[in-house]
């Protein structure tokens, strides 16, 4: 199991949580409670190789999860869209 696996079963440890490799180099992923299928997302790769990548992944699948269920995601465990700083320019 490669690390990207093992992030998203523990983060998802309600539902079972399968992976398929895609031809790309990313992943299916797949969550499934009660035999039903839950959530599907397609993980390109560069979203399972870096740790930042699949914190965003996790979350964005933790607030659609959230929202389908008619609940609000409290503010707290949203994360911020914004990951660098606006440019700043300068005139002469």
């Amino acid at each position: 199991m490669i690390a990207a696996e093992k992030i998203l079963t523990a983060a998802f440890p309600e539902f079972e949580v399968t992976t398929t490799p895609r031809p790309d180099g990313g992943l299916l992923l797949t969550l499934r409670n009660d035999g039903r299928d839950i959530v599907k997302r397609a993980l390109s790769k560069g979203q399972t190789q870096t740790n930042i990548q699949l914190e965003w992944v996790v979350s964005s699948i933790r607030r659609d999860l959230a929202l389908e269920a008619g609940m609000s995601p409290a503010i707290a465990r949203l994360q911020s869209q914004s990951r660098t700083a606006l440019p700043t320019y300068e005139y002469a």
